[in-house]
């Protein structure tokens, strides 16, 4: 077996002649080699389907020989004879190349040649080169057979394997698989790693992916890694960093430069001690402004070593240097935490380093760490989520391992861990690490979500809590806490009682950091992980404002209408002083209970409840002169947070807004809350659906000298009500029912009258034919209407084109109305057919009449 000569013609790019490759493939005995290796495999037969899993494991290994060292595949060899000659497909190197094309979206550079030998028999071999500087490691567009999508593959010895941080160097930095290193690395400084687990770097592929197309494929100088506190995104820029200098000698960034050096600062203040939970202070803080951060750049980027020079430069000289240092190295600049000067206002240099990146003479890229997306450039910015599936189990290992505790019950590992430590790496470690002095895991999460966890959750939570732009960002998230289950938009705008924009505000300020978000439905929900939740628990109480919160959120929540016995008491008095039964009440016994629901002394559980503000808006309705703004006020209130008070509450706050004579839609909004509502019973919401079609048709009245269309829709809808009221009175044999009777024989006078008299007479029929297709309505009272309105249209002149446009929707409201179904009596549906038939002859009368002249 002469590997030599394999990794010779991978180089190269071309398969060799006959005698050449069957030399480097074959035994003494006549044999092909019984072992596969790094560069070479291979196979019984070409596939013939281009869409099953054994051309899916064909593809798999192009895209692992292509990711490491490139190799060939021979095809024809017999497993086990290891003699070629077995290959009986017929090869369409075209459909292969395509199918190849379609699932990697990119052709992978292959050359194929076709071999016969009498002593070896006849191999087809395609050589599969190692993918091109600039391309991204090649990976199935879509899954196929058992083989997922977007998983990268590598090759390891004989073996095709998903790749992991031990095969970085070849599959990111293209270093040999083998042989000496030194001649690879880059010049620059990294400080010791601050990861726990130091021996090895576990999972984040995609991210890692995603560094490096970003290093080599994209022109934007910077890029930003992000993530919530502990999510490992440090630990990640690091090993990204330590690739490049131990391993970056062959790789060339965007624009085709070879790296010159790699440089990691840091500006973090705070560390967390997994091993006892402390927070404790970074002894090697590289920078805490752009001066120093600066100057840590040109120093640990070799550009001087003297100390003096660097201590008594100015920030001018400094920026000079950096410029000249960036036109002559190619450098990736790591610069983690930065977001610890922004939170505290301090203007790190950012944008002076961006604009010297665009204008150096030499390509060079800058890695920024922090925690909450970028704004202003969320588009060029890399999440570090937390740890999922494979890399989520390795973690947990090396975890176990390194802390030397027990292995976990797959109950914990699948379930409890993942909820508690919202699968950040920092978290799991310091669960893990609990577990030496707990005596068991189940001890180490509970001592965790005590006080012990405080300090992981400062350190995790507190800089950005901090930061916050404002108060009330920081009062919606302890509305949260208060939540049993996850809320809307509009359940916080609720409770908080702030306008939409400051609620918006507030949820784009926490969103990365704090929130957890499911859009699945039609309306996001918001809530908050336990650990978060925990955290925000511990400092909640410190805000102003919070006390009033906790109560309207514990209103919020209730069931039942009466909330506390306080209130109860309160709704009591106030019943006796001012019964609902009466429309007027004396003035010493308003001026008492107004007295009482005006006490400052209540405490904010009884003034944040909903029935309290709708008794205290009732207090107000009973006043001779009444504030209409705070009434709204108070049952606006109640109804954001879902409360339905009591029907004599809202019909005393309907009769108020009907004393004002504006038809405003508020009484329509009062008759909806019933109509809409759960807790009313039918007698009340058929009471208050005349009182919705009076106020509509009050409405109507206004409209038609100003918006006659919102006006006519107006009169419909009342027409409607009231033929629905007139039905329900009829069955429940209330002697209501003759107002209902003549308010919608009124209402449908009106109408009709109004149509017949317009420019679309026609309508009328369309208004019936919605009356008799409506559901639950009596139209008994539609008679004469329709009598009235057909002879005032019989004695209109109108053109043929109206005729004919009243002939067809006069047809279609006739057969409507001849339904059996129908709630109307038999003499009032023969009546009004009789009409309808009479008025359609008159109208043919008409058209035959205009036409005759004509003929």
């Amino acid at each position: 077996m002469n590997r030599k000569n394999i990794a010779k013609w991978v180089e190269d790019g071309s398969l060799p002649g006959d005698s050449e490759l069957y030399a480097a493939l074959t035994t003494a005995g006549g044999q092909f080699v019984d072992a596969e290796g790094d560069q070479w495999d291979f196979k019984a037969e070409w596939p013939f389907s281009l869409s099953d899993s054994y051309f899916a494991g064909i593809a798999r290994l192009i895209c692992a020989f292509a990711n490491s060292s490139g190799g060939i595949i021979v095809f024809g060899v017999h497993d086990k004879k290891r003699t070629g000659g077995h290959n009986k497909v017929n090869v369409n190197l075209d459909r292969f190349y395509q199918a190849i094309n379609q699932l990697l979206g990119v052709r992978p550079q292959l050359d194929f040649r076709s071999y016969y030998s009498d002593e070896f028999g006849a191999v087809d071999v395609l050589l599969v080169c190692r993918r091109e500087a600039g391309i991204p490691p090649l990976r199935f567009g879509s899954a196929i057979g058992k083989y997922p999508a977007d998983a990268i593959w590598i090759r390891a010895g004989h073996e095709v394997k998903v790749a992991e941080p031990a095969y970085y160097p070849i599959l990111f930095c293209r270093a040999p698989e083998s042989g000496d290193f030194s001649e690879h690395r880059l010049d620059g400084s990294l400080p010791p790693s601050a990861a726990t687990l130091k021996q090895r770097f576990v999972g984040r592929t995609e991210v890692m992916d995603r560094l490096f197309r970003w290093l080599e494929a994209s022109d934007e100088p910077r890029t930003y890694l992000h993530g919530k506190g502990g999510s490992g995104k440090t630990t990640i820029a690091y090993e990204f960093a330590r690739l490049l200098k131990e391993h970056g000698g062959n790789l060339a960034i965007f624009g085709g430069e070879a790296l010159d050096a790699v440089v990691f600062v840091s500006a973090k203040e705070k560390s967390l001690r997994v091993s006892d939970g402390a927070i404790v202070d970074v002894e090697s803080r590289d920078f805490s402004d752009e001066q120093e951060l600066l100057k840590a750049i040109l120093k640990y980027g070799g550009w001087t070593s003297d100390d003096e020079y660097l201590d008594s430069a100015t920030i001018n000289s400094i920026r000079a240097d950096i410029k000249s240092f960036f036109d002559l190295n190619s450098a990736l600049v790591v610069i983690d935490d930065i977001d610890t000067l922004t939170t505290q206002g301090i203007e790190p240099g950012s944008d002076f380093l961006y604009r010297i990146l665009c204008r150096s003479q030499k390509n060079s890229k800058i890695l920024y760490t922090l925690r909450n997306a970028p704004t202003q450039s969320i588009g060029n910015a890399i999440e570090v989520p937390g740890l999922q599936g494979g890399d989520y189990d390795r973690f947990v290992d090396e975890c176990i391992k390194h802390f030397s505790v027990s292995q976990p019950s797959a109950d914990f590992i699948d379930k409890t861990l993942p909820l508690v430590s919202e699968r950040r790496p920092l978290i799991i470690e310091s669960i893990i690490a609990l577990r030496r002095t707990a005596g068991s895991y189940e001890r180490a999460v509970e001592l965790f979500q005590q006080q012990t966890g405080d300090a992981i959750r400062d350190y995790v939570f507190l800089r950005e809590w901090e930061a916050l732009p404002s108060t009330s960002s920081k009062l919606l998230l302890a509305a949260l806490s208060e939540f049993k289950a996850s809320a809307s938009f509009a359940e916080l705008q609720s409770v908080l009682q702030f306008e939409q924009s400051v609620v918006r505000d507030s949820i784009g300020a926490v969103r990365e950091m704090f929130l957890q978000i499911d859009e699945a439905g039609r309306d996001a929900q918001f809530s908050l992980a336990p650990l978060t939740k925990s955290f925000v628990s511990s400092r909640k109480t410190q805000l102003v404002g919070y006390t009033l919160l906790r109560e309207r959120v514990r209103a919020f929540q209730r069931d039942v209408a009466i909330s506390n016995p306080r209130v109860a008491a309160i709704a009591s008095v106030v019943e006796r002083l001012l019964p609902s039964r009466f429309q007027e009440h004396l003035a010493e016994r308003v001026i008492e209970a107004k007295r009482i629901v005006n006490d400052q002394a209540l405490p904010p559980y009884v003034t944040e409840d909903p029935l309290f503000r709708v008794v205290r808006a009732y207090v107000s309705c009973c006043a001779k002169s009444p504030r209409l703004s705070e009434i709204r006020g108070d049952f606006d209130y109640a109804s954001s947070m879902k409360f339905e008070p009591e029907f004599k509450y809202l019909r005393a706050w309907y009769n108020k807004e009907k004393d004002t004579g504006v038809h405003d839609g508020r009484r329509i909004a009062i008759s909806d809350l019933v109509l809409d509502g759960k807790r009313y019973t039918e007698t009340e919401k058929l009471e208050m659906l005349g009182r919705k079609a009076v106020s509509l048709y009050g409405r109507a009245q206004e409209r038609l000298h100003t918006d006659t269309s919102d006006g006519l829709r107006d009169l419909a809808q009342a027409l409607q009500l009231h033929l629905r009221g007139f039905r329900l009175h009829c069955v429940a044999g209330d002697i209501r029912a003759q107002t209902s009777e003549r308010h919608a024989r009124n209402t449908a006078f009106g109408l009709f009258t109004h149509y017949a008299k317009s420019s679309l007479p026609w309508e009328v029929f369309e208004v019936l034919e919605s009356m008799g297709r409506s559901k639950g309505v009596n139209l008994d009272p539609l008679v004469e209407p329709i009598r009235q309105a057909t002879d005032l249209l019989v004695k209109t002149p109108a053109k043929a084109e109206t005729l004919n446009r009243i002939k067809q929707r006069l047809r279609a409201a006739t057969d409507c109305l001849k339904g059996e179904e129908l709630w109307w009596e038999k003499h009032s549906q023969s009546m009004a057919l009789e009409c309808l038939n009479t008025f359609q002859r008159a109208i043919e009368q008409k058209v035959v009449a205009q036409r005759s002249p004509a003929s």
